[in-house]
């Protein structure tokens, strides 16, 4: 074998090494990305998710019918005073997709009617610094008719998951 043919056989053999791992890495690579979405972390959303506008739609002085015209059926309600609508939703997070989400966001767009069954105020409940916030007033709320109901959506927010064995 001449000392150009060996040249060229080691050039060639050097090639067929580069191409063998270009081909490892690209594999790995697509198997990689088809994989690791499925561990990666979700934002999940639930219930009414409003947007400023949808909330601007109802005005003092709407019928419960056009509340729900605009709003849609509430979650739940209440037949104390004048009743009101609650329309809830909230915002978890899963780290990864076999762990359980923790819920990091929850809001309550509370619509309070009066004896008339008409439209007497609308509040935006959310947490702000670990306390119950109305996000249309910009205010903490002293009392409202409703406040256990608040209280008891609110409660384990912020909670991340129990440890047996283990205190906060």
């Amino acid at each position: 074998m001449s000392n150009q043919s060996s040249k060229d056989f080691e050039r060639n053999r050097l090639w067929a090494k580069a191409v063998a791992r270009a081909v490892v890495v690209s594999s790995a690579l697509a198997v990689a990305s088809v994989t690791l979405p499925g561990c990666a972390g979700n934002v999940i959303k639930q219930g009414h998710q409003f947007q400023e506008e949808d909330l601007n739609q109802v005005r003092v002085g709407m019928s419960k019918d056009e509340v729900v015209l605009a709003l849609g059926t509430p979650d739940t309600q209440s037949a104390i005073a004048g009743g009101t609508y609650y329309y809830i939703s909230q915002t978890a997070e899963q780290p990864m997709a076999f762990m359980k989400p923790e819920v990091v966001d929850r809001r309550v767009v509370a619509v309070y009617f009066d004896k008339k069954d008409k439209v007497e105020q609308i509040a935006n409940y959310g947490l702000k610094d670990g306390k119950v916030f109305d996000f249309i007033r910009r205010e903490t709320p002293v009392y409202t008719r409703d406040q256990g109901m608040l209280k008891e959506i609110f409660r384990n927010i912020g909670v991340g998951p129990t440890i047996p064995g283990v205190q906060k």
